[in-house]
């Protein structure tokens, strides 16, 4: 039988893109193709509300769950940066085209990073772990997001505009997120 205990202990780490020791280029390489599935996600919209319901939370989760901390945060800090003069984000939006989305996009970095620190314990290596991991880089999106929103219209607008059209999208994100790692993590040989 398994306990609850069981089911919320992480695993062994899992973060198939480790590339500590690698050459620079193919860290390069790694970050160049995050960028671009980063600006993809982006533009495929699944519903438009107010701001479009993207696929960029996704993006960001796996990001950080398949590059680590290190490359997860720098991959979409290049996507940040690169987005400040190209029109990458949703909408074909450059950066200085999406104020109300800024705190959402500042979390992004933190999110990738967040998932990655905690992939490199283990804690994306099981479902529930996982679960549970990429659920509080949600709420960090979402605290920071709804919080700087809050400071452009107001505490009751923000979280009418900014947290409750996207909440079950996000979960459903979210879910997908973990299935995608799972069975990333069934289909990867284990090393003997």
């Amino acid at each position: 039988m398994t306990s609850i205990a069981n089911l919320i202990t992480p695993g062994t780490a899992y973060v198939p893109l480790r590339l500590a020791g690698r050459p620079l280029a193919q860290k390069a390489i790694v970050v160049a193709l995050g960028v671009a599935f980063l600006t993809a996600s982006s533009w495929v919209q699944v519903i438009q509300v107010p701001v479009p319901i993207t696929m960029q939370t996704f993006a960001v989760l796996m990001v950080g769950a398949l590059c680590g901390w290190r490359l997860g945060a720098t991959t979409v800090f290049a996507w940040l940066a690169l987005a400040l003069r190209y029109p990458l984000l949703a909408e074909f939006k450059t950066l200085w085209m999406a104020p109300y989305t800024a705190g959402y996009l500042a979390s992004f970095p933190i999110m990738a990073a967040f998932v990655g620190w905690m992939a490199e314990r283990g804690w994306t290596a099981r479902p529930v772990p996982a679960l549970l991991t990429l659920l509080v880089a949600e709420a960090i999106c979402f605290a920071l997001g709804v919080g700087y929103l809050a400071q452009l219209i107001g505490l009751d607008k923000a979280i009418a505009g900014g947290l409750l059209p996207f909440w079950f999208s996000d979960l459903v994100k979210t879910l997908l997120a973990v299935a995608v790692i799972t069975a990333a993590r069934r289909a990867t040989p284990t090393k003997a």
